[in-house]
């Protein structure tokens, strides 16, 4: 990240995206133009709010979580925001969400053409991002077909109920007469404020491992 670099906000609790763009860096804290609503409004957290913070590359994205702590008038001219330097920011590829591999319990719903509701199915993630999950099926999915998920044990979030989208399907052989299939669906209809708390929750994960990798190696 550098001074000038363009940066986008969400605040928790509030679906809208909010643009800015880094004034200035210390220690321990960025400093963002303010930035403003869709009516040209300064839009002012309360102090000790988490913001969701993406900034922006040629080719790839900083995404971050920091706390907002206050506002002013930097040199007397510029308003500004006072947020939190985070300890861990993640560069990836210039898409607004990464999967993470995690293993949580499922119960899956194929909805068919005509609107019916089939039978629940009891399986596994293989992975899950912001937007879309990856499951374990014992049978193939036709791709754009509809699934109604429940997602259980999301730390913040407890059971998500979604809709999604089947987006790939994927053969898993797992001997010569035995496979599974890997489908990957997009959750649909889903809230800004929901994509936080799931993508705080995959941040975390991926710091344990992190953690966990290094700790093996000493």
């Amino acid at each position: 990240m550098k001074i000038g670099q363009r940066i986008e906000f969400f605040v928790d609790n509030d679906d809208n995206r909010y643009t800015s763009r880094i004034e200035d860096m210390t220690k321990k804290e960025i400093i963002a133009a303010l930035p403003l609503n869709k009516q040209r409004v300064p839009v002012i957290p309360r102090t000790g709010a988490r913001i969701y913070a993406l900034a922006i590359g040629d080719q790839c994205r900083y995404r971050f979580f920091s706390t907002y702590l206050s506002t002013e008038k930097l040199d007397g001219r510029i308003p500004v925001w006072h947020i939190t330097r985070p300890e861990t920011v993640e560069r990836h590829q210039n898409r607004e969400f990464v999967r993470v591999r995690v293993d949580l319990r499922v119960r899956a719903r194929l909805v068919g053409e005509d609107g019916t509701i089939g039978e629940p199915i009891e399986t596994r993630t293989v992975d899950l991002s912001g937007n879309g999950v990856a499951l374990v099926m014992p049978k193939p999915v036709k791709v754009d077909s509809q699934m109604a998920l429940e997602i259980f044990d999301i730390p913040e979030i407890g059971t998500l109920e979604v809709m999604s989208r089947v987006a790939r399907c994927q053969k898993v052989q797992l001997d010569e007469e035995h496979a599974i299939y890997h489908v990957g669906a997009l959750l649909e209809h889903i809230e800004r404020r929901t994509m936080n708390q799931i993508v705080r929750y995959l941040f975390t994960v991926q710091r344990k491992a992190i953690a966990k990798g290094i700790n093996g190696n000493l």
